[in-house]
């Protein structure tokens, strides 16, 4: 009796955990790290008992060879023990693994529906922010390093950095929006994933993150892609041609005023190399570190090895650096090969398309947005998608909000990939 009762009150506790991650997702870190940490304690506990069983997935060997080009970069380097302490970094690695277990005999969209509804205040909230510099949760105004040019600020929401917002929000628009033409959900439910979609995508567009932006494309492009229903494909026509000649129609001086006077205008038109120089005059000097070091890399926390190559290539081009070396490069794939080697390289990389294919795998099998599964698989593959994209230009995963938010969605991928296995395991079985 009492092994049934403390069984109970650890899936009690584990259940509590992951209300106060998915609630925490969207507005704080603290929340997410509180939930994560009662997640390990939980789950150690119920392995440590016998109640709870380990799983096998090849995200695991991924993550492994992550870890072994941690190890290896950071013996090789020149302080072993400064590039070591980047393990703390690393502590949350665990949640995928976490989030499966605690939801694999759980119905995972009670917890869905509370990033959801947590998500779209904070997105109104964000909306606010962006027209009046408003910031109730920190100070009485934005901090200056979130106005742009004309007095317009970039949206953060409840946190401290437009993309560090921008990336989770991005994560969440992805993974609403297929339920929107899920035809087997109510008419009422689905209404909801509408507003959890249209705001994050309100979200998205006023953090005002370039990288953001061509993520979010991204993340849409691939759900066209996964959407095999001719129907969806009309209604993007349909919006796509009624753009195109709306856009046509306005007039060429309202068109010039909104690229060179609005905000928004203005960063469209910053999609140019020069308005870039400064992140590609660091992608330039992470290639010379890279061709110096080509397989270790430095090891992590190693920016003062770095800063010279900074200082040579801004010698070289006659530039002057926005950012220090201790900053990154803006480029999570350099990032990772300089600080953990192409081993961790490979190894990060594998844990995104281990997933992704194993959810296009899942999403073959019947329509893309023909259920709650599918619809689900479908905005995982468009979240990891976008991420990918939006690395080429931000150390995203580097963001504790945004690793979260990852993670989250991977455990998830992990979750779909089992019940779709496991239910087709019955079906093939004889009747």
């Amino acid at each position: 009796m009492n092994s049934i009762a403390s069984r109970v009150t650890a899936e009690r506790l584990r259940a509590f955990f992951l209300y106060v991650l998915f609630f925490s997702i969207p507005f704080s870190i603290a929340g997410d790290d509180f939930a994560i940490i009662g997640l390990y304690l939980v789950t150690i506990y119920l392995f440590v008992r016998g109640r709870e069983k380990w799983i096998h997935h090849a995200m695991i060997y991924g993550m492994a060879v992550f870890l072994a080009g941690f190890v290896v970069s950071s013996v090789f380097s020149d302080q072993t023990l400064t590039s070591f302490s980047y393990i703390r970094n690393l502590w949350r690695l665990g949640l995928p693994f976490l989030v499966f277990l605690g939801l694999k005999d759980r119905d995972h969209r009670p917890f869905i529906m509370v990033t959801l509804s947590v998500s779209c205040i904070v997105a109104v909230y964000s909306i606010v922010q962006a027209f009046t510099g408003i910031d109730w949760l920190r100070s009485s105004h934005l901090d200056g390093s979130n106005i742009t040019a004309g007095s317009t600020w970039h949206a953060v929401g409840a946190f401290s950095h437009h993309l560090t917002y921008g990336g989770v929000s991005l994560i969440l628009f992805s993974l609403f929006t297929p339920s929107v033409f899920n035809s087997s959900l109510s008419t009422r439910r689905r209404l909801i994933y509408v507003a959890g979609s249209l705001l994050n995508l309100a979200a998205i567009i006023l953090c005002l993150g370039r990288s953001i932006w061509l993520g979010m494309i991204a993340a849409v492009g691939v759900m066209v892609l996964l959407q095999i229903r001719i129907r969806f494909l009309k209604y993007l026509l349909i919006f796509s041609i009624l753009g195109i000649g709306i856009y046509s129609q306005v007039d060429s001086t309202v068109k010039r005023a909104f690229f060179e006077e609005t905000t928004i205008g203005r960063r469209i038109n910053s999609y140019t190399i020069q308005a870039n120089i400064d992140r590609i005059m660091m992608w330039s000097a992470a290639v010379d570190i890279i061709a110096d070091h080509p397989i270790l890399g430095l090891g992590p926390r190693r920016s003062e090895i770095m800063q010279p190559y900074y200082d040579r290539t801004a010698a070289k081009y006659h530039h002057k650096f926005q950012h220090k070396a201790h900053v990154g490069v803006h480029n999570i794939y350099l990032q990772n090969w300089i600080d953990f080697g192409i081993l961790g390289l490979a190894g990060y990389l594998s844990w995104f398309f281990i997933l992704i294919g194993g959810l296009i795998t899942t999403i073959k099998r019947s329509p893309a947005f023909g259920n709650n599964l599918e619809g689900l698989a479908t905005g995982l593959v468009a979240a990891f998608s976008g991420i990918l994209i939006a690395g080429f230009f931000e150390n995203n995963f580097r963001d504790g909000e945004v690793q979260t938010a990852i993670l989250t969605a991977m455990g998830l991928s992990l979750l779909l990939i089992f019940r779709k296995r496991n239910a087709g395991s019955k079906a093939d079985q004889p009747t």
